[in-house]
């Protein structure tokens, strides 16, 4: 196993833990979107997007890895998924940020869980 292969799998492995506290706190954030706002909703929404876009970026960068194992990820729908999110937050409209992070985002996130799971799972 090559240097580049070891770190893979390690931050696959990081991801997977990380993903099960950042998953509900995306549902947690939907929620408070969809009418039930608190005081600190808008900051906990920029941690979820940082949380959310670090996964992003360890799928940009272990995409040979993943997708050697299975095709669970489709990279389009995930480019699209950003541009609707980058939308939605320009809107300022909760609602429309909620549905994105719930039709877009939770499936993508379920997912790649899943495949880092999968792959640490055979290293």
């Amino acid at each position: 196993m090559s240097d580049r292969e070891q770190l893979q799998y390690e931050v696959l492995a990081e991801l997977a833990s990380y993903s099960e506290r950042l998953i509900p706190a995306v549902q947690n954030v939907i929620d408070e979107l969809n009418g039930n706002e608190k005081s600190d909703t808008g900051e906990f929404l920029n941690e979820i997007i940082t949380g959310i876009n670090w996964e992003i970026e360890v799928y940009n960068q272990c995409a040979d890895l993943i997708n050697s194992q299975s095709n669970y990820i489709n990279k389009r729908s995930m480019i699209q998924a950003v541009t609707n999110l980058g939308q939605a937050l320009t809107s300022g409209d909760s609602l429309s940020v909620a549905e994105c992070l719930e039709i877009d985002f939770l499936p993508f996130l379920n997912k790649l869980t899943l495949a880092a799971k999968m792959i640490i799972a055979q290293a």
